[in-house]
């Protein structure tokens, strides 16, 4: 498995309607890189569809992460 960046460009931005997440990786270790070529490259839009690490999750939050981190009330409560 290769572990280089491989994004596709796409044709135009992901519109509002498109999830991002149906597009990329967000907790892939690599999607900064990606989203640094696809800058570097004056891209308009990027995909994970092609890339080999597609379904590799790296530091993907679960509901227990957020279970002590919600705000307090202005009771402190």
């Amino acid at each position: 498995m290769s572990i280089t960046p491989c994004p596709t460009p796409l044709p135009s931005a992901i519109r509002e309607e498109e999830a991002v997440e149906a597009q990329r990786n967000l907790f892939c270790s690599l999607y900064d890189r990606c989203l640094h070529l696809a800058v570097k490259r004056g891209w308009d839009g990027w995909s994970c569809r092609h890339c080999p690490l597609r379904d590799f999750r790296v530091g993907e939050p679960e509901a227990r992460d957020y279970a002590h981190a919600r705000p307090r009330g202005p009771d402190g409560t």
